[in-house]
This record gives C-alpha cells, sequence and structure tokens, in this order.
C-alpha cells in the first residue's frame, strides 16, 4: 500500500509510505505490489496478519478501524487468509472469532 487516509479529531491525515517493492503471497507465491493482511483475531488484540495477495485474500466487509491514539481508518475491508475464511464470522460489522463446538 504507497498511502492511505487516516481520520483523526482534528481531521484527515494521508500518510506516504513512498515507493513499494513488490513482495510474494505467501500462500500462492505470486509477487504483488499491494496487498493485504489477515485480520482473523488469533489471541485478544492480535490477529493473524498473514501477508497475501487480492487474489488469495476474500474480503467479508468494510469497517472503522480504531489504530489508537485517536486515529481511524476508515471504511478498512476486513479481509481474511485461506487458512480462516471458512472459520471467519462477521458479527455486527465485527470479525469474530471461531466459537467452538460445545458437542
Amino acid at each position: 500500500m504507497p498511502g492511505e487516509f487516516l481520520k483523526y479529531e482534528k481531521g484527515i491525515v494521508h500518510i506516504n509510505y513512498g515507493r513499494s517493492r513488490s513482495k510474494r503471497c505467501k500462500f500462492c507465491g505470486n509477487p504483488y505490489r499491494e496487498g493485504k493482511a489477515c485480520d482473523y483475531p488469533i489471541s485478544e488484540g492480535k490477529t493473524c496478519d498473514a501477508e497475501m495477495c487480492s487474489s488469495c485474500s476474500r474480503t467479508l466487509g468494510r469497517q472503522d478501524t480504531d489504530l489508537g491514539g485517536g486515529l481511524i481508518r476508515p471504511h478498512d475491508t476486513i479481509d481474511v487468509c485461506p487458512h480462516h475464511r471458512d472459520k471467519a464470522v462477521v458479527k455486527d460489522g465485527k470479525l469474530q472469532p471461531e466459537q467452538p463446538n460445545l458437542f
């Protein structure tokens, strides 16, 4: 991602990441420039973050992500990797971890 816009209490700020280098997808091995990170929650406050190309990711929806310090990433996509796409559940606009079977 070469740059992004973030909202905060005084307005909107643009963060420029400069030139992006090509990376390789963790799942298919193909090179990509603007990939995605898996948003599946694996523990309290931590997500999978597996880097992947757009072809391997599945977008489940959008949300405003609180980055802390008053910064919000508006309309952030909720993306999951191939390992978590069957386990992911979106409830009330938030990605929920898989619920264990009780029986």
